[in-house]
């Protein structure tokens, strides 16, 4: 009786220690994604904090002392002095992206939604409404002077703001809807076109150091040119639906690894990209700004 009684308990709890076991296993990749997650935002922010600081400190400061034929030194063909239409829209372009590099991941933080909603709240109307300066000001600028890289580029580039302006809209529509599901869905779509102008740059940068400029033309007319109108912004987008797909729906322990190893990889190439784009260029810049705004 003894040796039966004990075996219908272990039989009775094995589908209790399965379900411990699973919930265990469906745990440990939750937690991988997670954390990844966490650290490609802190990464991000990091990085863009960064950018924006020398978006900030080197457009904003030459401007204001009157150089701003110096933004040519960053972009070609930026800063026409004959054009202030389209030269202010891309002022402005460049000051709410540098907002919007600051204030993107700290909207992301759940721990700061569920403390400080009022706070979350005004950082988004904020966050929204330079999402839609950034959008429009570089859609003014394609509209009355066009790209260096011409018709494709304009294209690609007014596609990106199209699309920014798209997000923002929908993002503030569905949270003022009660939708919060999906305000948070079109909130990270948002977030991952406002990253593409400074991905732009870092990766334009990790090119360099492998491939030394192979596909790269005079005017942003090579075949990597061309590639890289879409690529800046379309990855981007890939990676934030993956996101939200696998946080929505129990997809397995492969899905939820590989969307952690997706994210660990990008948040590496931005530490990496980052660290030698401050060397090479942007700290330079920005001590030239702030020196050319006080001078």
């Amino acid at each position: 009786m003894g040796v039966r009684s004990n075996t219908i308990t272990i039989a009775g709890s094995s589908p209790t220690i399965a379900r411990q076991l699973a919930r265990q296993s469906g745990a440990s990749h939750g937690a991988a994604l997670r954390w990844s997650a966490r650290l490609l935002v802190a990464a991000s922010w990091i990085s863009g904090a960064i950018f924006a600081t020398y978006i900030i400190a080197f457009f904003g400061g030459t401007a204001l002392s009157g150089a701003g034929e110096q933004w040519n030194e960053s972009l070609p063909d930026l800063y026409d002095g004959r054009a202030l239409l389209p030269t202010a829209a891309i002022g402005a372009h460049f000051m709410a992206g540098g907002v919007l590099l600051l204030l993107g991941p700290v909207q992301l933080i759940g721990s700061v939604r569920r403390s400080v909603p009022a706070l979350h709240r005004w950082l988004g109307r904020t966050y929204v409404f330079c999402a839609g300066v950034a959008g429009l000001g570089g859609l003014g600028f394609i509209l009355g002077r066009g790209t260096i890289g011409g018709p494709l580029m304009d294209t690609g580039f007014g596609i990106y703001g199209a699309l920014m302006v798209l997000c923002a809209a929908m993002a503030y529509a569905r949270a003022r809807a009660g939708s919060f599901d999906q305000h948070r869905a079109w909130a990270i779509r948002l977030f991952a076109l406002t990253v593409g102008s400074w991905l732009y740059r870092m990766e334009y940068g990790a090119w360099f150091l492998l491939s030394g400029g192979v596909g790269i033309g005079p005017g942003f007319t090579g075949w990597f040119d061309a590639i890289m109108i879409f690529f800046f912004y379309v990855p981007n987008l890939i990676v934030a639906e993956l996101f939200i797909r696998v946080c929505r729906q129990n997809r397995g322990r492969v899905i939820h690894f590989g969307a952690a190893t997706v994210l660990l990889a990008a948040s590496v190439f931005i530490l990496f990209a980052t660290w030698n784009f401050t060397v090479r260029s942007w700290g330079p810049r920005m001590i030239s700004g702030v020196t050319e705004a006080w001078l």
